[in-house]
C-alpha cells in the first residue's frame, strides 16, 4: 500500500515539473530548446570522446555554450 502511494508521489512530481517546464510554451518552442541542447551535447561528445568525470562534463558543457 505504501509503494503505491509512493509511486503517485512521484508521478504528481514528475508532472509537476513537467508543467513547469512547458507553461507557456508552444510545441515548436520546446523542440526548438531540445535541438540546442542537443547539439551542444554531440559537440562535446564529438570534442571528448573517451569522456571523463561528472564534474568534467559539467565544465565541458559550460565551455561549449
Amino acid at each position: 500500500m505504501n509503494s503505491g502511494l509512493i509511486l503517485y508521489a512521484m508521478l504528481a512530481a514528475l508532472f509537476a515539473l513537467f508543467w513547469r517546464q512547458v507553461r507557456g510554451k508552444s510545441f515548436e518552442d520546446l523542440l526548438d530548446e531540445d535541438s540546442s541542447l542537443h547539439h551542444q551535447v554531440h559537440r562535446v561528445i564529438h570534442k571528448h570522446p573517451r569522456g571523463g568525470t561528472w564534474q568534467e562534463y559539467q565544465t565541458w558543457m559550460r565551455e561549449e555554450i
